[in-house]
């Protein structure tokens, strides 16, 4: 009879979805609570743009998988974000 194997090794190997989920909730908790810190509206805009991009940094890296493929194909998203970019500071140049 073969020996059960140890589950030593798949602990180690664990994805560290619970703790991303605490980091997110956190972020979370930190963006409801912005608007109380008497911050000007500019600061707090890129407060919220900042803790928006670390939360989605953090749900693509984790749980869309992509901290585990190849190094290549991360950086696939950064040509949306490129685009996003050029429209957006377009958009503010307009003065909409």
């Amino acid at each position: 009879m073969a020996e059960p194997r140890s589950t030593e090794a798949h602990a180690t190997k664990k994805r560290p979805y619970v703790y991303v989920f605490g980091a997110l909730a956190a972020v979370t908790a930190l963006e409801l609570n912005v608007g109380i810190l008497g911050l000007a509206h500019d600061l707090q805009v890129a407060a919220l743009l900042m803790m928006a991009t670390l939360k989605a940094s953090l749900v693509a890296a984790y749980y869309m998988h992509l901290r585990y493929e190849p190094r290549w194909l991360i950086l696939i998203p950064f040509g949306g974000l490129a685009l996003v970019t050029v429209l957006v500071v377009a958009l503010m140049g307009a003065g909409l």
